[in-house]
C-alpha cells in the first residue's frame, strides 16, 4: 500500500493567496493618493507664500505692487512650479498702477466639505485657506 504525501500548494490556493494581495494593494495604492494631493497642495502654500515674501520685497523697491505678476523674473518659477503641482495658475488681483494692495490665490487639489479649496495671500499679510479666491477688493474673502 502506497502512502501518498501531499507536497506544494494546489492553484487554487495560489490564486486565493494571489486575489488577496491584489486587493490589499489596490486599497493602498487609492489611500496613497489623497496623500500625494495633501502633498503637492503643501508645496503650493509654500511656494505662495514664497510669492508673499517676493511681492513685499517688490513692494519695498518699487513702492507699490504693480510687478507683482507671475511673468516677472523672480516670480515666474514659483508660479510656474505651483501650476504643475496643483494644475492651475497663479491668480493675482491688484487695482491699477499705482498698486498699492494686491491678493494671490491658487486653487489646490484637496476639497473641503465637498467644496472648491483655495489658499490666498495678500498685501494685508492674511495668509489662509479659503472656499473662494480672490476679491475685487483685492483682499483674501
Amino acid at each position: 500500500m502506497k502512502i501518498f504525501t501531499k507536497k506544494g500548494f494546489t492553484l487554487i490556493e495560489l490564486l486565493v493567496v494571489i486575489a488577496i494581495i491584489g486587493i490589499l494593494a489596490s486599497i493602498v495604492l487609492i489611500s496613497l493618493g489623497g496623500a500625494r494631493d495633501k502633498a503637492k497642495d503643501a508645496r503650493a502654500i509654500a511656494e505662495m507664500s514664497q510669492i508673499r515674501a517676493t511681492a513685499e520685497m517688490i513692494y519695498a523697491s518699487d513702492g507699490d505692487y504693480d510687478n507683482v505678476v507671475c511673468t516677472q523674473a523672480d516670480m515666474k518659477a514659483l508660479c510656474d512650479d505651483i501650476k504643475a503641482q496643483t494644475g492651475e495658475d497663479v491668480s493675482v488681483s491688484k487695482p491699477t498702477s499705482p498698486a498699492l494692495e494686491y491678493c494671490a490665490s491658487v486653487k489646490l487639489l484637496t476639497q473641503k466639505d465637498g467644496a472648491d479649496n483655495y489658499y490666498c495671500v495678500d498685501s494685508t499679510g492674511i495668509a489662509k485657506e479659503t472656499t473662494a479666491a480672490c476679491t475685487a477688493t483685492h483682499t483674501c474673502p
